[in-house]
């Protein structure tokens, strides 16, 4: 009677695989859920700014295209497109620009730190899961969505995008 031996490192490969095909699978199903949200009224919400208190709520800036950017604290591409948004947002808010950042399971300390660090100067707010789940479950960051004048989502966009891409997608909406 032979007995089979362990194999650490096809179980290693065998757990790697399936890692990777559901990390590679999963946004497919994402996305669809975001897309399906374009075209539809952004959801209301009031949040607190993470720096003075203030209450942000979204409707106060209807008339006005807002760019929404749902992040982490511990989210790299989010560090890395975020001074892009703000430049953005410093070149277009005479335009009719808003940008609003929304920090999603994070502690506020740390989000206070990150908009210092960053030289932010949109409001950025300490989300709750009831505004992510207006939005679809946000669980992949950053996920980002355009409003136009109106209120409603015209793009949902699931990952980093250049300075560019954001600006080519904002400027017929102003």
């Amino acid at each position: 009677m032979s007995k089979k031996q362990f194999n650490a490192p096809r179980l290693l490969l065998g757990i790697m695989l399936v890692g990777l095909s559901l990390i590679f699978m999963a946004p497919l199903s994402w996305g669809a859920s975001k897309s399906d949200l374009e075209g539809k009224n952004a959801p209301d919400f009031t949040l607190k700014d993470v720096l003075e208190g203030k209450e942000y709520a979204l409707s106060q800036f209807k008339g006005k295209v807002v760019v929404l950017n749902f992040f982490t604290f511990f989210c790299g591409p989010c560090r890395e497109e975020m001074p892009d948004l703000n430049k953005i947002n410093n070149e277009l808010k005479g335009k009719g620009l808003q940008t609003l950042g929304i920090a999603l399971s994070s502690d506020p300390t740390q989000i206070r730190f990150l908009v210092k660090q960053l030289g932010l100067e949109y409001p950025v707010l300490s989300g709750t899961d009831k505004v992510s789940q207006a939005y679809g479950d946000v669980v992949v960051v950053p996920t980002t969505f355009i409003i136009n004048r109106q209120g409603k989502i015209v793009h949902a966009i699931l990952g980093t995008r250049t300075k560019e891409k954001f600006v080519e997608m904002i400027k017929p909406l102003l």
